[in-house]
Order: structure tokens, then sequence, then C-alpha cells
């Protein structure tokens, strides 16, 4: 199972049905369904950033975990929805988690109304380190990679490819090798490219963008090559990153497409 998938499917392990409505009678909210959908989840973010907003730790709602006004540039992966029913009205809840950067390093899970969210990642990635190429749509990872302060090194690299493209399925072909993301038919990929994105190193950035065009140059991307319209794979995380999900993919990936 591919190291991102394993991550984001740990919350969510398949559908569930409620054929008797569950009530909590201190609080008086009705379950009256639940879904869990296999699969990677949605990214939600804050409707209105200024509004306040919680989590509840239950549907009880007897306890609120978090109010979303206070995490301004947090996105909500979403693995799990209910219909509650308090004083005879239907509402929509998402089970939600904190994805980064968010204010604590401890879990944030739980449940909020649909209403207080909108689809999508937060579109302020100045601060996000990573995000998941499973969720996220083309525009948001191209918006990623322009806004996020750790993506300098991905940014000096598209800057030697000055007339191509970023693109998302790519990026994760970059990533895992599978052949759904082969976006194009002509793709290059370079061994050592993998080995030097994939080996933890101290170098600084500039040292890092050196070896790396000194990689390309060895395989035929001198300065003059490098000016064709390239559709381009990438997906680097600054040489940080953790074994715990190594499942034998990369953790840093490039590659070059042809149009």
């Amino acid at each position: 199972m591919k190291k991102w998938s394993l991550l984001l499917l740990s919350l969510g392990l398949g559908i569930v049905m409620l054929s008797n409505p569950t009530t909590h009678a201190s609080s008086g909210y009705t379950v009256i369904k639940s879904s869990f959908p296999a699969g990677v989840g949605k990214m939600y973010h804050a409707a209105n950033p200024k509004q306040n907003a919680y989590v509840w730790t239950t549907t009880k709602h007897t306890k609120k975990l978090a109010n979303i006004k206070n995490y301004p540039n947090t996105s909500w992966h979403s693995t799990g929805t209910v219909v509650l029913r308090h004083n005879h009205k239907n509402a929509v809840y998402y089970r939600v988690g904190a994805v980064s950067p968010t204010k604590t390093k401890k879990s944030v899970t739980g449940w909020i109304w649909r209403g207080y969210l909108k689809p999508g990642y937060n579109p302020n990635f100045t601060k996000v380190r990573s995000i998941s190429l499973d969720n996220a749509t083309n525009a948001e990872y191209t918006q990623f990679i322009k806004q996020s302060k750790y993506q300098q090194l991905t940014r000096d690299i598209l800057a030697l490819f000055p007339n191509s493209t970023v693109s998302k399925p790519l990026s994760r072909y970059a990533l895992f090798r599978e052949p759904k993301d082969k976006v194009v038919n002509n793709v290059a990929t370079f061994k050592a490219m993998d080995d030097f994105l994939n080996v933890k190193n101290r170098l600084t950035n500039q040292q890092r963008l050196a070896k790396i065009k000194a990689i390309l140059a060895a395989n035929g991307y001198t300065a003059a090559n490098r000016q064709g319209e390239y559709i381009i794979g990438i997906y680097l995380t600054n040489f940080q990153w953790s074994d715990q999900y190594d499942t034998g993919d990369m953790h840093q990936g490039f590659v070059i497409g042809t149009k």
C-alpha cells in the first residue's frame, strides 16, 4: 500500500448505515445514519475563517474540542459522515481531523456541522510543509508549490524549466510509478536522481540544486535543452520524512514528461 494512502486510509475502513437510530439521551442528538466510506477521504477548509465553528469530541455535543476560527491555515480531512436529528431537525456532520499546520502536536479529530466547511484544501499554503497527492487537485498542488516556504527547492528546480508546467498525476507517478498516473506517453526517469532524492542529507538547498543540475546535464538536460515545453512531475519534502510509512515507495521524486 502506498505510504500516503496508508496514512489516510487509517481513518476510514468501510461503510456503515445504522438501521436503528441511536439517541444520546443526555444531549438530545439522534444519529439517523452514518457513513464511513473506504478511500482517502476528502479535504475541507473553513467556509468563513472569522466565524466561530466548533469541532465536537463526539456526536453527543457535550464537549467542544476546537474552534476552527483559531486554525486559520489548517485544512480538515474528513473520513466519515453522520446525519444527526436534534429538535426535530436533521443536520449533516463530518468527522474531521486537522491537517498541518495545526496549533498543537496533539490529534484534533472530532465532529463538525458541514455548513461550516467548504470543499478543498485551505487556500493559504504559506506554512504548510506537505500535502497529499491523493487529495489535492492539480490547481491546489500548483498553488502549494508557489506559496509554501518549504518548497523553495522545488521552485528553484522548476525555474530550470521556464516553459514547462507541473502535473499532479505525473508528480504522483514520480513517487509510485503507477501506470494510471503516467499522463503522457514519454516520461524520462533518472536512477541517479531517485537515489539522490531518497537519501537524507544535510546539504544546503543551493548544494542540492547544483547536484540536481549535474544529474540533469549528465542525462542531456543542459541549460539549452531545458527550454522545451515539458510536463514536470515533482514531489519534494525538503529531504525530511518519517520512515514510519515506508513501504518501498520513494519519499521524493522527479520525472520529465514530453507533450
